[in-house]
């Protein structure tokens, strides 16, 4: 039995008691993830108790320390803590009066350990209710990006709304989800190593002029610490809403999605979530069928979600200020290209073990696929055909 199956037997049983149901038999299976998740390790969890069976979900940390330190995991932990226990409840309690069609669905939560070294999460197992997962390799069709875009439109509305009912609660949670990036933290050989990986990554590209443009805009318009900073409107955004980090269930014609992840909520931008969630699930071909329909259609969402919550659209985000970060955030689709869709895209054989000991530069330099190349090569298309670069 390897440690993290015995830290998740041990919090189990006092998830168990805590609920009051007695375990006659406990079955863990570990999940294999396939490069898609990096922090933790997997699994499920069958329980037969004395009154019926409990089929579970969890996930187990398995970060090495050298790793917890560069991506700030303590602080992805403590956020999921924070979703989980706080929250959702606060969600939940916005949106009761909704018809079920309209709700922004969560996985049932049965508990959060937060001891260091040993943070887990137990949840319903959404698999074996039929839920199934999207393939990170393959681009999205029309109808996975469509009910995706309702789904954050849904779990930004949500943000809209509690400011709205409780401004100061608002205020308080969004300021200790302010994103703390610091642009002076990284020191010259960090600094070095991710223009490095962003040379590699350009070399791909056959217009020289193209690479000089992504150039100015990655080293001279401090574009990480920009946009990691709320524009007009600020909400608590997902932070890693990409189509792996749903759950998808077809019934007939209807598709429903759950989102499984929130260690990245944090107060930032709509638009941040929409155009992650666009240019790391889609290629070229699917942008230039449905880019400005799928943008459209997150804002028409966006405002049925709010009308049924009581909140006027036009006085917390008007479309024209939706246009306006719109057209701003873009250029940091450039920034999400270069670290976050090579992980995406990663082969499974080459994804990076973050409970190994490895150096800085092991993390801010993925390898790159094919797939990731020609994605890549295609979001550089859609910028230049757009007049963004």
């Amino acid at each position: 039995m390897t440690e993290a199956e015995l830290i998740l037997r041990d919090f189990l049983e006092s998830v168990l008691k805590e609920r009051g149901s007695k375990q006659k038999e406990v079955r863990i299976k570990e999940i294999n993830s396939d490069g898609a998740n990096y922090t933790s390790l997997l699994f499920s969890v069958n329980v037969e108790t004395f009154d019926k069976e409990l089929k579970l979900f969890a996930k187990v940390a398995d970060v090495a320390d050298e790793a917890r330190r560069v991506l700030n995991c303590d602080n992805l932990f403590c956020t999921e803590k924070f979703v989980y226990n706080q929250l959702i409840p606060l969600y939940n309690s916005l949106q009761k009066d909704l018809d079920e069609e309209h709700k922004f669905i969560f996985p049932e939560f049965y508990g959060f350990n937060n001891e260091f070294g040993k943070e887990t999460v137990i949840l319903e197992n959404l698999v074996e209710s039929g839920y199934k997962p999207y393939s990170r390799f393959k681009s999205m069709d029309w109808d996975h990006g469509r009910i995706c875009v309702e789904a954050i439109a849904r779990f930004h509305a949500l943000s809209f709304a509690l400011r709205k009912s409780d401004p100061e609660g608002f205020q308080k949670i969004a300021q200790n989800l302010k994103n703390t990036f610091d642009k002076d933290a990284f020191d010259q050989t960090t600094k070095d190593q991710f223009k490095d990986m962003a040379e590699t990554a350009l070399s791909v590209l056959k217009q020289e002029e193209c690479r000089d443009k992504i150039r100015k805009l990655l080293f001279e318009t401090d574009l990480m610490y920009k946009y990691n900073q709320p524009l007009s409107t600020p909400v608590l955004a997902h932070g890693d809403y990409k189509i792996s980090n749903l759950l998808f269930k077809r019934k007939g014609h209807n598709l429903k999605a759950v989102v499984v992840d929130y260690q990245t909520v944090h107060t930032g931008c709509p638009v941040g979530d929409l155009l992650y969630f666009i240019f790391l699930g889609s290629d070229e071909h699917f942008r230039r069928l449905y880019y400005d329909k799928l943008i459209n259609h997150y804002y028409t969402s966006l405002e049925e979600a709010l009308k049924r919550l009581d909140v006027d659209p036009v006085e917390v985000y008007p479309r024209e200020n939706f246009e306006s970060d719109l057209k701003e955030s873009l250029p940091f689709v450039i920034v999400t290209a270069l670290s976050a869709l090579p992980n995406v895209l990663a082969d499974v054989e080459t994804v990076q073990k973050w409970n190994s000991e490895c150096g800085v530069e092991d993390f801010i330099k993925p390898k790159f696929s094919d797939l990731y190349i020609e994605r890549f090569r295609g979001i550089i298309n859609d910028f230049v055909r757009w007049n963004v670069i």
